[in-house]
């Protein structure tokens, strides 16, 4: 009778204890999944600034040089002059 009883009890701690490591390996992948939602976030915002950076120094008038621009404006003038 004492043997079923302590086996009993053995094997409610023992489902206590594997429950209690499911619940910490899933708090710990919860974990894992924040924290590589939380560089992702910070990845794409890197992107876009990146983009933006890469669309800005590669505008039409940053690429030409000052004096590229200055005879780019001349030669418009006379354009509009010749007419």
């Amino acid at each position: 009778m004492f043997f079923r009883f302590a086996a009993s009890i053995v094997l409610i701690v023992l489902i206590g204890l594997a429950a209690t490591a499911l619940e910490k390996q899933n708090l710990s992948l919860k974990r894992t999944i924040t924290h590589q939602t939380y560089r992702l976030d910070l990845l794409r915002e890197r992107e876009a600034r990146l983009r933006t950076d890469v669309q800005r120094l590669s505008a039409p008038s940053r690429l030409l040089s000052d004096d590229a621009k200055a005879n780019m404006t001349d030669h418009a003038e006379r354009r509009t002059r010749h007419w």
